[in-house]
């Protein structure tokens, strides 16, 4: 189980990167890659979505590397704020014809990372 709690790192980070990616697009004329930005979100909502990846991916990490027994209740919180962020963008924004399965492949995700930080005896001791 350790090895997951690996993996979880390595996903915060990686989102973490690629929410500080979308904040510098933003705030940005031009960046050095191709821009990953959704173009059918109003900008107004691109600091909302932004900075709570960069809340969530944050809150994971120092909740990780220093222990802290609130961890899985503040994941609890982030996770429902993305979602939140998704269904809003998926139902009022986004025009893919996949997005109902993106939307669903986040809601899974979520949901399997926080049953097992609240259920697995690992993460339980690990943030005790």
């Amino acid at each position: 189980m350790q090895y997951l709690g690996y993996i979880l790192v390595i996903i915060h980070v990686i989102l973490l990167a690629w929410s500080t990616g979308g904040l510098v697009e933003m705030t940005s004329i031009k960046v050095p890659w191709t821009p990953y930005t959704n173009l059918d979100f109003p900008t107004w909502l691109l600091p909302i979505h932004w900075g709570s990846v960069i809340i969530t991916s944050i809150g994971f990490l120092i909740g990780y590397f220093f222990k802290w027994s609130g961890t899985p209740e503040f994941m609890l919180a982030a996770y429902t704020m993305l979602f939140t962020i998704c269904v809003i963008e998926t139902f009022g924004f986004m025009t893919s014809s996949t997005k109902y399965l993106a939307m669903a492949t986040e809601l899974v995700t979520y949901t399997v990372i926080l049953l097992l930080m609240f259920k697995s005896r690992y993460f339980i001791e690990y943030f005790a």
